[in-house]
Order: C-alpha cells, then sequence, then structure tokens
C-alpha cells in the first residue's frame, strides 16, 4: 500500500508540475489510501503487540494482579474495538453510503467501511494475543523469537 501511495504521489506531482494539467483523482486517493492503511497499520499492531501502551504497573505486577490488569486492558480493547470501531463504523458506512465523493464519485461508506473490518481484525488479533497470555504460549513465542 506504501509503493501505491508513493506511485501515487510521484504522479500528482509530474502531472501537475511537467503536464501542467493535475491528476484530480490522485488527491482523494491518496488521502483515503492513507485512511485505510493507517487504520489496518493499528490492527496490525495490535496482533504483533507494537501499539502504543503503558506496561510499567504491568510489568511491576505478578501472579493474578497482573493476569487481572491483562485481562481489564484486553477487555478496555475489546469493548473499544466493538462500541466504537465496529457499531459506530457501521453506523457511519450506513449514514454515507449515499453521499459520494466530489471527485472519484466514491460513496464515502465504502471509504468508512473500514472502521468495521478494522474493529473485526482487532477483535480477533486482541483475542488471539488474550488466549496465548492467558495459556503462557506468548512467552514461549516471544523467547523462540529472540
Amino acid at each position: 500500500m506504501l509503493v501505491i501511495l508513493v506511485g501515487l504521489a510521484v504522479w500528482q506531482v509530474f502531472t501537475r508540475y511537467v503536464l501542467q494539467q493535475p491528476a484530480l483523482f490522485t488527491e482523494e486517493l491518496l488521502r483515503f489510501s492513507m485512511i485505510w492503511m493507517a487504520l489496518l497499520g493499528s490492527a496490525y499492531a495490535f496482533g504483533i503487540k507494537q501499539h502504543l501502551a503503558l506496561t510499567y504497573f504491568r510489568d511491576a505486577l505478578t501472579g493474578w494482579r497482573r493476569k487481572a490488569i491483562v485481562l481489564f486492558n484486553n477487555l478496555v480493547v475489546l469493548f473499544f474495538a466493538y462500541f466504537i470501531l465496529f457499531l459506530g463504523g457501521m453506523r457511519a458506512v450506513d449514514s454515507t453510503m449515499t453521499q459520494f465523493s466530489p471527485i472519484m464519485r466514491l460513496a464515502m461508506g465504502q471509504v468508512y467501511l473500514i472502521l468495521p473490518i478494522t474493529a473485526v481484525l482487532v477483535f480477533i488479533l486482541q483475542g488471539i494475543n488474550a488466549i496465548l497470555e492467558f495459556t503462557g504460549k506468548d512467552r514461549e513465542f516471544e523467547a523462540g523469537e529472540r
């Protein structure tokens, strides 16, 4: 996706400054692609446990206290993924399916479709991470990676 973004940006600059006739679709396509890439990247970050996290308290605790805070964190992430990203995203998709982008005439609901897609990915990946955390498999996996 990054290669596509770079290619579109180069094409936009080329058509604007060399051909003196800018390709109008590239600005919208770049904006929509950037949104999709950022949200898919955030889901990927959850999957590999590289998302922004404050781990001071989690790392300071052991035993059932550590498991309790990890469970709480997982529940907060799943709550956000379901209620904000999925349900809110579906409402955004439904309410904007009849609105069209000015240049490409793309239904804005199709652009907002990335919200529920990201929610499903985060939900699955965070669920897998939670299962691995509570079964102790994540420590074996991380130890094998090093």
